[in-house]
């Protein structure tokens, strides 16, 4: 196990607001040209994007590529991951505000990819190999990602992770959005070019119609007529890019590419995690305002906000007081990494902020819920004292 920031600024470190008007660029580093308290000071904290270099070395799925050529290297891949059921999204083909996604056998989109059968974009995606072969050691998550509550508290009670490979040929595509629950991403290329357009938060507001709706795709050419501000990046093979809460993007595989993903949040972006749960949680009621009067409205309100959103309001209790106790137990570690005591105070004191922030709210009205809170703020200021 490898500990991370147990340097004083961690702690020190506050949750401000950015001016992103003042972004010119985006800055890029090889990985042993920034610490993990850099990453964490300068860009997570300060939600901006960063392009980190050679994030990729040393990782087992290298050998998905050819080294003498850096293609895909298919027989390779064959041998490695048996013909199991993938997500396939065709990016020819928009379904509502995405593809139309089907499922396929590994070797079968294999196959296509390499027949070069594109009668149809196919792009796999969102893809949970890690947690379909937990034995199959492919890669490792970089240090800068290593507090990733929302990982950690899955991958511990054996759920659905937010950890993703996606494999798609040159053209291939993933459309305008801003990523679940608001989180952070980050996506590291195996092998192969990708596109993005980042867009800091705030303007996409200049794209929407008149419903409020936002455009399914975005160009350089729409963004520049409409005044928008953003960012166009390449991403190179090894390279991990950094994907910040509330950064609109849309991403253009450039070349036949692969690359691993995760979604996460941490203490240094848990305002807008709360804040886009509370904004869901008003689309729910509003949706069902005529059946206020029913029985447990409340509790029907949290069924659909679950239903449709992936997480409602105890699930995100649940979460937060699994993680406080961990810290208090010091007992947190994700894959490789155990953090150090400012970090775990630091954790801490995100998580009894956002838990007040919470109790102040008038969308948190079951009494179960608002008890939970009050011991686990309970636990952490006994710490403290």
């Amino acid at each position: 196990m490898l500990e991370i920031a147990n340097c004083k600024t961690i702690l020190n470190c506050t949750a401000d607001s950015t001016d992103y008007s003042n972004i010119t660029s985006l800055a890029k580093f090889h990985h042993n040209d920034i610490s993990y308290n850099e990453f964490f000071s300068d860009y997570m904290l300060k939600n901006i994007p960063v392009i980190i270099g050679s994030a990729s070395d040393g990782w087992n799925c290298n050998k998905w590529t050819k080294s003498d050529s850096m293609k895909i290297n298919f027989h390779q891949l064959r041998e490695e991951i048996p013909n199991i059921s993938v997500p396939v999204a065709n990016c020819s083909k928009q379904y509502f505000n995405s593809h139309e996604k089907v499922d396929m056998e590994f070797h079968d989109f294999l196959n296509y990819w390499e027949n070069e059968q594109k009668e149809s974009l196919l792009y796999l995606k969102d893809w949970h190999l890690r947690k379909e072969r937990p034995q199959y050691d492919f890669y490792t998550t970089p240090k800068f990602f290593a507090s990733d509550w929302l990982n950690e508290v899955l991958c511990d009670e054996g759920k659905d992770d937010y950890k993703f490979v996606y494999m798609g040929p040159k053209g291939t595509w993933t459309s305008f959005h801003c990523d679940v629950f608001s989180s952070f991403s980050w996506s590291t290329n195996i092998v192969g070019q990708k596109q993005w357009i980042f867009l800091p938060p705030g303007e996409e507001e200049k794209l929407k119609d008149k419903l409020g709706n936002l455009p399914f795709t975005i160009s350089t050419d729409k963004l520049e007529e409409n005044g928008v501000k953003h960012f166009v990046v390449r991403q190179n093979p090894g390279e991990a890019i950094f994907v910040p809460t509330g950064w609109f993007h849309q991403v253009l595989n450039l070349e036949d590419t692969i690359s691993v993903n995760h979604n996460w949040f941490n203490g240094t972006q848990i305002d807008s995690i709360w804040e886009a749960l509370e904004s869901n949680l008003k689309l729910v009621e509003k949706e069902i305002e005529d059946c206020r009067d029913m029985e447990n409205f409340d509790e029907h309100c949290q069924v659909l906000l679950k239903a449709s959103y992936g997480m409602n309001i105890q699930d995100f209790v649940g979460l937060l007081g699994k993680i406080a106790q961990k810290s208090l137990d010091k007992s947190r570690c994700f894959d490789e990494f155990t953090f150090g005591d400012n970090h775990l105070a630091f954790d801490l004191d995100r998580i009894n902020h956002i838990l007040t922030r919470m109790m102040k709210s008038n969308l948190l009205k079951e009494e179960n819920t608002k008890e939970t809170i009050k011991t686990i703020k309970e636990d952490i200021e006994m710490q403290s004292r």
